[in-house]
Parts: structure tokens; C-alpha cells; sequence
């Protein structure tokens, strides 16, 4: 998870099922000053240890990426409050108020 970061972002290209690549013209710098360039946005569907798969739309591919940010602002955006408490994080409907884990704290990141 990510407040900071403006999409939804993965270097895994296996998360993708139908990826072209091309270059978006989109370039990502990173606060450890790596350059990234976005070859495509698509959806991804992640497996989760409950079974239910977490889906997410408009996920850029960008290519050497090494851990995958998503969007808090673009959650927000889409209508979900997240929310961190005791070392997970949950998204929740704002319009239904489901509420499902969506990850872990792993040292100081979700």
C-alpha cells in the first residue's frame, strides 16, 4: 500500500492476463532514484490465503519493478476507505461497508 503513489503499479507481468507491451510515455522515479517506464495498464487479479481473488483495474506494468504499490488514493478514489489496524490492512465499501483483508505489515510496509 501506498499513499504517495498516483497508480496502481506491479513488475509482475504474470499477474496480467492479457499484456501488450508498449511504451505509455509514462516514466516512474522512485525515492530510491530508480527510472521505470510503464509498458501497459491492465487488470490483475491476486490469489489470497482466503481464496476470494483481490482484483484490481488499471494497474500500470512497469518493467524491474520489484514490489508491487497499490494506490491508496485510487482505492479512495473508487469508493473504499483502508484502513490499518494491529499490523493488516483492510479495505471497506464505503456504499456497502464490506470490509476484507487485503494485506499484511511486513517491517515498516503493507
Amino acid at each position: 500500500m501506498d499513499s504517495g503513489v498516483s497508480f496502481h503499479m506491479t513488475g509482475d507481468r504474470d499477474l496480467f492476463s492479457d499484456l501488450e507491451d508498449k511504451d505509455l510515455g509514462v516514466h516512474i522515479e522512485m525515492a530510491d532514484d530508480g527510472r521505470y517506464s510503464a509498458t501497459d495498464i491492465d487488470t490483475i487479479s491476486f490469489e489470497r490465503k482466503s481464496g476470494k481473488p483481490f482484483v484490481l483495474k488499471e494497474v500500470m506494468h512497469v518493467s524491474g519493478l520489484k514490489k508491487n504499490l497499490i494506490s491508496v488514493v485510487m482505492l479512495e478514489d473508487k469508493g473504499y476507505d483502508v484502513v490499518f489496524n494491529k499490523g493488516k490492512a483492510f479495505l471497506r465499501s464505503k456504499t456497502t461497508g464490506e470490509t476484507q483483508k487485503i494485506g499484511v505489515r511486513v517491517r515498516n510496509l503493507y
